[in-house]
């Protein structure tokens, strides 16, 4: 039996909001709002009330506060010559050549995302614990460098001069050394913008001022070779850093993490994805993405917008995910990417903050969508809710299980991006712009509209509900638009009625999408088995207006665009999964070394369905 999709919509005053996640200098703010078609909501003006995503939210708040700070920093101590006040992690954050420091900077971010979206003060007091203890290394340091890394400051200073040994993922004999700084980068940045803390800005400064004098002699060709090793973000924390200082320099800066072989074929509109390591490249578009936000620099979208098409309609699968032991392929050639070791979930995690960023300029429907399947199907499904582990891969194909990370003992990068996304779920709810309110996702939510000094209360059982219904509650009547995305799963008998009078169904969409309101926001998608859309309902709102919404939803089947015999199976936006049995607990390693030989011996059930090939 079918359950009820119910939300209700609740609309009163509100209370103060945070420090949002975006430009904070006055004039920056000023100029990225001129390009804002649609704005993210801030994080801070949204509580989850249930469901999934609050389930997820609460098993990450839970692991977070497990974690010891004292722990995560007791290398970035030990590098400047204090004494470590606890024994410090292994895995990835141990010592000797690894990303040691990365779980600091991830743990910041997630504690200070997790005190916007709860607004509890325990996740607000590590935060500013962690920044009075990276406070206290900096000063030892005496220069503003900022590291845990074994070896760190002796790699930059033969880098700065220039002396470079520039791999994939080495770089002077260090594992990635920009990735793992860019993480203390974001969580400074994190840390100041969500939870006010000016001096996480301070230290994030004096940390940038060290980078620039790194790499103040280095010829073009010599950075163009350093950026061979993966950087992750670091365009994107100069850029935002720029944004909430208003000073040129970091701005300037941001362009030396430029990397030119990457980014100037997407530009031309070249799909040179083959081959490369996904989740180095995500995150450089995420850069060039908020790089226009602040500057309008037109070649960054071009790239940023470009490249998210690309993955999303032509290198996914239907789970939102993509690339195959951590790399892509060439393009609408999946089937033989259908075993094994697919879809890491940093890559998901990072394609879903580009959607994000992307819809604000473009605030079409097709972001939304890649949203919904990426956090549906993917990121929750990346989290156990009842041991709270969490996926490095969540793989696609016959056969296939979760790889689950040791929470306390590997700290991969999928774990940092992982406590980071679950915190997150709160924001690409809704959108806001000049009177209008996007409602993109169906979640229990309560959301304080500071423009408009209203309160709405959402309430649903979605994904398994087929049935929404809103109801506004106001002192006063207040005329806006109430943007509905209509979704491209839904079948047909989606109608949407205000007071019991139908105002939109199916059978009016046509004329529906001719208005001036509704075409804006409708558009075709190539790659999309239908497009979605947004019903506009413009009017002025009185106190108790009630809004339902049907949302009939059917099996369908996605093929692979390489192989018509090799499908997905969807219920609405959900990828459906047989159940073969218990999952056998193993290892990052010992998945990785059995995954292909499972599959190519082991017998897998297949679905045999008629007048179906």
């Amino acid at each position: 039996m079918k359950k009820n999709l119910i939300i209700v919509i609740t609309v009163c005053l509100l209370w103060p909001g945070f420090i949002q996640g975006e430009a904070t200098h006055p004039q920056i703010k000023d100029f990225e709002a001129k390009l804002l078609k649609a704005r993210l909501v801030d994080l801070s003006q949204v509580r989850l009330l249930g469901g999934p995503l609050k389930k997820a939210q609460e098993v990450d708040a839970q692991y977070l506060l497990q974690l010891e700070p004292d722990r995560m920093l007791a290398y970035y101590r030990q590098r400047a010559g204090l004494p470590p006040k606890a024994e410090p992690y292994d895995g990835w954050d141990g010592g000797g050549r690894n990303l040691t420091g990365h779980l600091a900077g991830h743990y910041l971010s997630a504690v200070s995302l997790m005190y916007a979206a709860t607004g509890d003060e325990r996740f607000k007091e590590r935060a500013d614990y962690i920044v009075k203890e990276l406070k206290e290394v900096q000063d030892k340091h005496g220069d503003g460098y900022l590291s845990a890394l074994e070896g760190g400051r002796e790699a930059f200073e033969r880098l700065a001069r220039g002396e470079i040994q520039s791999r994939a993922f080495d770089l002077n004999g260090l594992w990635s050394p920009w990735y793992t700084l860019h993480k203390t980068f974001a969580g400074l940045r994190d840390a100041y913008r969500y939870t006010g803390n000016k001096i996480a800005l301070e230290i994030e400064v004096r940390f940038a001022e060290w980078v620039e004098r790194t790499l103040a002699n280095l010829t073009p060709a010599q950075i163009q070779h350093m950026l061979h090793t993966e950087f992750g973000g670091m365009n994107e924390v100069l850029v935002d850093l720029y944004a909430d200082t208003g000073d040129q320099r970091w701005l300037d800066l941001s362009f030396k993490f430029e990397h030119d072989n990457f980014l100037r074929p997407l530009q031309r509109h070249q799909d040179n994805l083959a081959w490369k390591h996904a989740n180095t490249q995500v995150p450089k578009l995420i850069g060039s993405a908020d790089r226009f936000g602040y500057t309008g620099t037109a070649v960054d979208i071009i790239a940023a917008s470009f490249f998210f098409d690309q993955v999303a309609q032509h290198h996914s699968f239907a789970t939102g995910g993509h690339g195959k032991d951590e790399y892509f392929g060439p393009p609408d050639q999946l089937s033989d990417f259908i075993v094994g070791r697919t879809a890491e979930t940093c890559n998901v995690y990072n394609m879903v903050k580009l959607a994000r960023r992307l819809f604000e300029f473009f605030p079409d429907a097709h972001y939304a969508d890649f949203q919904e399947r990426a956090l549906f199907n993917h990121i929750l499904a990346s989290l156990d809710p009842e041991t709270g582990r969490m996926c490095y891969m969540v793989p696609v194909g016959q056969g296939v299980q979760h790889e689950y990370q040791n929470m306390f003992r590997s700290f991969t990068c999928c774990v940092g991006t992982g406590m980071e996304s679950h915190a997150l779920h709160g924001s690409g709810i809704y959108y806001q712009g000049e009177n209008k309110l996007w409602v993109n996702l169906y979640v229990p939510s309560e959301l304080n509209w500071e423009e408009m000094g209203a309160k709405l209360r959402m309430k649903t059982d979605f994904p398994e509900g087929e049935e929404a219904v809103l109801e506004l509650s106001l002192s006063s009547p207040q005329k806006f638009t109430l943007l509905l995305r209509r979704p491209y799963w839904v079948e047909k008998g989606f109608v949407v009625l205000v007071n019991g009078e139908r105002v939109f169904s199916d059978e009016k969409r046509r004329s529906q999408d001719k208005s001036p309101e509704s075409s804006l926001y409708s558009q075709e998608i190539p790659g999309y088995p239908l497009s979605s859309s947004y019903v506009a309902l413009e009017r002025t709102w009185q106190d108790g207006d009630q809004i339902e919404i049907k949302l009939p939803k059917t099996l369908r089947l996605e093929p692979l665009p390489d192989n018509p015999r090799r499908a997905a199976i969807l219920w609405g936006p959900l990828v459906l999964a047989g159940d073969l049995g218990p999952e056998i607990p193993r290892s990052r390693w010992t998945q990785r070394q059995a995954s292909s030989e499972e599959i190519k011996f082991k017998p897998v059930p297949v679905l045999v369905a008629a007048h179906l090939p």
